[in-house]
């Protein structure tokens, strides 16, 4: 599907990335298209009323992080550094290996920025919060991403 139906795929990645019940889920179908998911998901996503319109502000343009943080899409041109990052959630994923929190965009997207948490949970982060980490930038398979040891790390700015 990949090959011959990309706008399809990408669609349906969207969607179901982000219809998936988890308390790391955005309520706001407008941060949703702010935060690239694409139009025809978000529709979905209304239908099914996994998110909804009005309530937000979203406005285009580079967002001013808390305390001066780096943005999310910014991390990958500063591998390698030592550096706090600031950014939207997108979804948290727990696996048997740890946490991964996606800022930015969602997985499996290639642009999203990851924090990453070994062998630990989260508790539940409320949508629609800006979280910041602190710690040195690397790439993993073409990804930004940090390594946090402690969940008391990641700032949470609302």
């Amino acid at each position: 599907m990949t090959e011959n139906c990309s706008d399809e795929y990408e669609i349906a990645v969207d969607y179901v990335s982000n219809s998936v019940d988890s308390s790391f889920q955005n309520g706001s179908c407008d941060d949703l298209l702010g935060y690239g998911v694409r139009p025809e998901a978000v529709t979905l996503l209304e239908q099914d009323g996994t998110c909804t319109f009005g309530g937000t502000d979203y406005q285009a343009g580079a967002p001013a992080w808390p305390e001066g943080g780096l943005g999310w899409d910014e991390a990958r041109e500063y591998v390698g550094t030592v550096q706090r990052v600031c950014g939207p959630l997108m979804s948290g994923r727990e696996t048997a290996d740890g946490t991964f929190v996606n800022v930015g965009q969602d997985y499996p997207s290639a642009d999203r920025f990851t924090f990453v948490f070994w062998d630990t949970s989260l508790d539940p982060i409320a949508s629609g919060t800006t979280v910041c980490g602190q710690g040195e930038i690397y790439l993993y398979e073409g990804v930004a991403q940090m390594e946090m040891r402690d969940p008391s790390a990641l700032e949470l700015w609302e």
